[in-house]
């Protein structure tokens, strides 16, 4: 090989070093990126009552006034897999800590909301736990709700603003758990009430 040959070559080399250093650094960007909640986008109540997180794949579904949540939006690609808002006059008290702990309260939820008497759903309450807002108690609960035809998993948060409770769900089949729970627990807390 001659010396031309050589420092063409040696070039070459440099040149494929620094493109695959570049390569490796953009897919340790891409995928840090990914593992730390930055694939979720922000959706926010055109009145200003409430604002919260959504995984990128989901659009929002339309089903027609009074019917159902107040926001609705499913993935493109898993059409089972959703996240839910629903809106409910609440007289009980000033904030959902009145209704009690995060214990007490999970299990209601599972009683009246996530599997009431007659639904033909069973929902156990896997984890409790509860964050402040803006001085704003919010409890967070993860449940395994059997629907008799499938099994899902389902993060809860709720919290009551104004006399009215607010339930955020997300929720997927429990095959689907292991690859969405990180993004889901983020949904979970992200909820905020104005």
């Amino acid at each position: 090989m001659s010396a031309a040959q050589g420092g063409h070559f040696d070039r070459l080399v440099l040149r494929l070093s620094r493109a695959l250093l570049l390569l490796c650094v953009c897919f340790s960007l891409l995928t840090s990126a990914c593992s730390s909640g930055s694939n979720l986008r922000a959706y926010r109540d055109p009145g200003g009552a409430f604002a919260f997180a959504y995984p990128n794949g989901m659009v929002a579904v339309n089903l027609g006034p009074g019917k159902g949540p107040a926001v609705l939006l499913r993935d493109l690609v898993y059409e089972t897999e959703n996240v839910s808002l629903m809106v409910a006059p609440f007289d009980k008290g000033e904030t959902i800590a009145d209704l009690g702990g995060p214990d007490a309260v999970g299990q209601l939820v599972a009683e009246k909301i996530i599997a009431p008497e007659g639904s033909g759903r069973s929902a156990k309450l896997l984890a409790a736990e509860t964050f402040e807002r803006q001085g704003q108690p919010y409890y967070l609960f993860e449940y395994q709700t059997d629907m008799g035809s499938q099994l899902r998993h389902e993060v809860v948060t709720v919290t009551v603003r104004h006399h009215r409770l607010y339930t955020l769900t997300a929720s997927t089949q429990e095959s689907r758990w292991p690859q969405v729970q990180a993004a889901f627990r983020n949904v979970g807390r992200s909820l905020n009430v104005s």
